[in-house]
């Protein structure tokens, strides 16, 4: 993870502990353009509301703990301190927090407006496709047979992304 994408993600946390529904909406959408699987990685934290209490220090997984814990209907941050069972950590909230509701609002939105831009990028490949080959068409040395297959492949491979994006795969 980049330095930048680990500042504003703690940028969200610190929103979240702050309850600042404004400064976690900003810090997503930066999070969104610097590094998109760590902002999936958030959101998916932010929304989940399965909360265990004790995690085992031995399997945190790739994103580690959360760094959010979910009570009453509130996201609050996430503070961690060791438990009396050996390899143990215990979850505790910290900060104000903010309404679920609230944050699940922001996560769609955000998480919609991304969603459309990757779409409308997997879309207009095929215009970008359709350039490519009428240019190719005048190229002196092209083996014409192997751009018109190369031109098929392409064509595959981006219905295969609108299809992988589309909401009933969901």
């Amino acid at each position: 993870m980049s330095d930048q994408a680990i500042r504003i993600r703690q940028a969200a946390i610190d929103a979240v502990v702050n309850g600042s529904l404004e400064n976690l909406e900003a810090a997503l959408r930066r999070l969104k353009d610097e590094e998109p699987w760590r902002f999936l990685s958030i959101t998916t934290q932010l929304i989940n509301t399965e909360q265990q209490e004790l995690h085992s220090s031995i399997s945190f997984g790739v994103d580690g703990l959360s760094p959010f814990f979910h009570a009453d209907g509130v996201v609050y941050g996430a503070t961690y301190t060791d438990h009396n069972l050996c390899f143990f950590k215990k979850a505790h909230r910290a900060g104000a927090g903010l309404m679920a509701s609230q944050v699940r609002e922001v996560v769609e939105k955000v998480r919609g407006e991304y969603d459309q831009a990757v779409l409308r990028q997997v879309t207009e490949l095929k215009v970008r496709h359709e350039e490519l080959r009428r240019l190719l068409a005048g190229h002196s040395s092209v083996d014409s047979n192997l751009a018109s297959l190369a031109h098929v492949e392409l064509i595959k491979g981006q219905a295969l992304l609108v299809a992988a994006l589309a909401p009933q795969n969901k």
